[in-house]
């Protein structure tokens, strides 16, 4: 049984309807896909043998893909939403040439569009949940030829019916530092910048929009488990061009104690690496905890997304404007400020121009003050998140349709005044002090949206 597991990078349909790769490095490549190496590791250990097509870490050209995936029987495709126009196209285009072939899909995508896929599309099995306990089992079924009616996270068609099996249980944090470690080994060198690991899973706020799974359930590694996949992970560092991890934990730091651990625990084995890793605000306050992960710390990224109180109360953020401005003075205090990488979201529906223009201003303030990075990311509706929810309004918005009905949430921002504030930013970084690049705008969707 011939398997590929894919994934995919994102892609659009340009003016002659071709689909075609989002533009820049920036958007695709920044860290290794953890996902698609960890569960392929997982199958091999069970004794199949997996060709892992990694296109989000290689180019990309939908039609070498299909002839890549031509000649396997089962073809395995992790579906983030909006990888969902190429992974549609080539199944669809697989089945028209290959009856035979087995397609699995998993991801945060499908659990939320499933009828519709099996419905509309030649989809054998969605996969939904935590995979690494369903992924083996689902194969053996298919190898025997039988239902994978006892399959746990596992959705299927059998006589005209849609069956939606129950999920896993998710992984707790001893299962998931006793799995095996993603073959990294097979990552193509030099494409991607860092080394994607993961110390916990799930986390423990509730964004509103954020399509994050496993919310409120935040399940760490012990400090010496993880220390022990960062040590068997450095072989690995030289195939991403950065030589560093990153930490791609929604909430790395949220128990301090344990953060001090996992620095002591790599201090005490003179492990000597970089990494970057998520924070919150109210986390830099915690200065012995900071300064112990300072030898280990490439970056530290906060989702601060806004400035406004009113905003920061209706996305769900549990911090206040005093709070960043204290924050990032206890990282300035301790010298490592310029490390700060912090993240915005402009565009949200209850934003015009001048409050948008304001946010910018007090971002630009910001970062002369530290010397850090800010990352102005234009609002993007993930499916699966709150404010994605209260968008469809109960309405059952087909996802191919997405972009068109989502215009309807900029009618506040006009295209002149999406170009006002994109140009605006340009300006502002040539501004800076000490370089130009050190805000970066998001903006790829805009013109999606005029």
């Amino acid at each position: 049984m011939n398997i590929a597991l894919c994934t995919l990078p994102t892609t659009m349909r340009n003016k002659e309807n071709k689909i075609t790769q989002i533009e820049g490095k920036y958007l695709y490549r920044t860290s290794s896909p953890y996902n698609i190496y960890l569960l392929a590791a997982i199958m091999e250990q069970a004794g199949y043998e997996i060709v892992i097509k990694d296109w989000i870490s290689n180019d990309f050209d939908i039609d070498e893909a299909l002839k890549e995936l031509l000649d396997f029987d089962v073809v395995m495709i992790s579906c983030p939403s909006w990888s969902w126009i190429p992974v549609r196209f080539i199944i669809e285009s697989l089945h028209s040439i290959r009856k035979d072939q087995i397609f699995v899909l998993g991801g945060i995508h499908e659990p939320l569009f499933y009828e519709e896929t099996i419905k509309e599309i030649p989809v054998n099995y969605v996969v939904y949940g935590e995979g690494e306990k369903a992924v083996v089992p689902l194969l053996k079924a298919i190898e025997k030829k039988i239902s994978p009616g006892e399959v746990p996270g596992v959705i299927y068609k059998e006589n005209g019916k849609i069956h939606k099996n129950p999920p896993a249980p998710l992984l707790t944090g001893e299962e998931l530092g006793n799995l095996p470690l993603p073959l990294y080994e097979r990552l193509p060198s030099g494409i991607c910048k860092w080394l994607a690991i993961e110390s916990s899973r799930g986390c423990v706020n509730n964004c509103a929009f954020c399509s994050v799974p496993y919310k409120k359930s935040w399940r760490p590694l012990g400090a010496k488990a993880f220390v022990d996949r960062i040590e068997a992970s450095i072989p690995c560092l030289p195939r991403v061009s950065a030589g560093e991890f990153l930490i791609i934990d929604d909430s790395f730091i949220i128990n301090v104690k344990r953060a001090r651990e996992i620095a002591g625990e790599l201090k005490k084995r003179k492990i000597k690496i970089k990494a970057i890793w998520n924070g919150q605000v109210k986390e830099l306050f915690e200065k012995e905890m900071l300064s112990d992960l300072v030898p280990y710390t490439a970056g530290i990224l906060l989702g601060i997304e806004s400035f406004d109180r009113e905003t920061l109360r209706k996305i769900g953020k549990k911090f206040s404007p005093e709070d960043i401005l204290a924050g990032t003075q206890v990282a300035k205090d301790l010298g490592i400020s310029e490390k700060l990488i912090l993240s915005f979201i402009i565009g949200f529906p209850w934003q015009n121009k001048e409050m948008i223009i304001s946010e910018i201003d007090r971002i630009y303030d910001l970062i002369c003050t530290t010397g850090g990075i800010a990352i102005i990311n234009w609002l993007i509706l993930h499916p699966g998140s709150q404010m994605w929810s209260e968008y469809n309004r109960g309405e059952n918005v087909h996802f191919d349709n997405h972009i068109t009905h989502w215009r309807e949430w900029y009618k506040r921002l006009s295209p002149d005044d999406m170009h006002e504030i994109i140009m605006y930013i340009t300006y502002l970084q040539t501004t800076l002090p000490h370089g130009a690049y050190r805000i970066q705008a998001v903006s790829h969707l805009c013109k999606n949206v005029d």
